[in-house]
């Protein structure tokens, strides 16, 4: 409630808040309050994003429209609905805000609120390969009528919170958090250090009849040489098809694969982290690393994917010393400047400290997101040990 009624009142806000808390709701419930003619832009870094968004909203009545690649030409008469009132929320990704002709057509009549969800790829992907990300304060500074900026993520560590507030050119933003959920969802680790990749595989296999019951998986894995070595691995040793995702993959084909994994028609999901926002299904029941991730934010991303529906979910994480080495190789392909690959390097030794230690892993993460005196899950690895330690003492 208190940063609906800030965006209300005119105040920029930084929502950092769980995956699966609703966040839209934060910005969708002012954006309908507002007097006839006033709207509502919101900002999605993926095209499933807004699609999804766009289509639950139709499906309640709300005037909701999007203007991507695929509908660029109706772009005249989207726009002239928005001026004509007919509009009230408009979706589009940091691009098409970055095109001259968009922002003229917006300029007569300038929204009064921007929401810019999953705010933390302000920062992730601005740097690097989605340079538009960082003009999105410039060009609203520019608009003839400053809107409310509303930014809303759910990982964003305290070091991370003013960067996005900056770049967003965010006026004396009220800052709202909420810690990470995750009261439904068990972390398991394995040290994989020295075994054979033969065995590794086959660790996958045993979580996945273990743990994943009459839900959907998704493994994580961090190179396109490795998803395509793990869903190949499984689809003889399950018994079922299995979906992949990368970013080397065409288009219309990781489409397809994405679409038979959400209607269902394949339960497993083999993929690397081109996969995930914008995915929001009920039944995942399991998500697996099979390599340590780059990051404790992409983690935290990642796993909440699992038990959205609130029942029971497991996330296991596979992990060696070689993982590093990896993740070292896949941030120097990058066209990285020197500052960004510092702070990945930064991440990267984080996550290892993460998996490497002794302490409850989801505490960890919750530290890692800026909570304070986080308690121990109980459940996780590291809990457990601790446990049957102190049962053995």
């Amino acid at each position: 409630i208190q940063p609906i009624r800030a965006l209300m009142k005119g105040r920029d806000c930084l929502m950092i808040y769980p995956v699966a808390f609703g966040k839209s709701a934060i910005f969708q419930l002012p954006a309908l309050c507002q007097k006839t003619g006033a709207w509502t832009l919101v900002i999605e870094p993926t095209l499933a994003l807004v699609y999804d968004q766009v289509r639950h909203l139709q499906a309640r009545g709300i005037a909701a429209a999007f203007l991507t690649g695929v509908n660029g030409e109706e772009q005249e008469k989207v726009l002239a609905d928005v001026r004509n009132g007919e509009i009230t929320i408009l979706y589009v990704t940091p691009e098409r805000l970055c095109q001259k002709d968009f922002r003229c057509g917006i300029e007569a009549v300038p929204p009064w609120l921007v929401a810019v969800d999953e705010a933390h790829c302000v920062l992730d992907w601005g740097d690097t390969f989605r340079k538009c990300y960082l003009k999105i304060g410039a060009i609203l500074d520019t608009l003839p009528q400053r809107p409310v900026i509303a930014a809303l993520t759910a990982t964003a560590p305290p070091d991370c919170r003013k960067k996005i507030c900056k770049a967003l050119h965010m006026k004396k933003a009220e800052i709202f958090f909420r810690g990470m959920r995750g009261d439904n969802l068990t972390i398991l680790k394995r040290d994989c250090e020295g075994i054979s990749e033969e065995r590794r595989l086959k660790l996958l296999v045993k979580y996945i009849e273990k743990y994943r019951k009459e839900g959907k998986t998704v493994i994580y894995c961090l190179s396109r040489k490795s998803v395509d070595l793990v869903a190949n691995y499984l689809k003889k040793a399950v018994g079922e098809t299995v979906a992949k995702c990368h970013g080397f993959m065409e288009v219309e084909q990781r489409e397809k694969q994405v679409l038979a994994f959400m209607q269902g028609k394949r339960r497993i999901m083999v993929a690397t982290s081109a996969f995930g926002m914008g995915v929001d299904l009920p039944d995942i029941r399991l998500v697996i690393h099979a390599q340590m991730p780059l990051s404790a934010v992409d983690y935290i991303q990642q796993i909440g994917r699992a038990g959205r529906d609130g029942a029971p979910a497991h996330a296991a994480l596979l992990y060696s010393r070689n993982d590093g080495k990896l993740g070292r190789y896949i941030l120097d392909q990058g066209d990285l400047s020197k500052h960004v690959r510092r702070q990945m390097e930064e991440r990267l030794i984080e996550m290892e400290h993460i998996v490497q230690g002794d302490a409850c892993l989801m505490a960890q993460l919750r530290t890692a997101l800026g909570e304070s005196e986080a308690a121990d899950c109980g459940r996780c690895t590291n809990c457990q040990k601790r446990r049957k330690q102190h049962e053995r003492d």
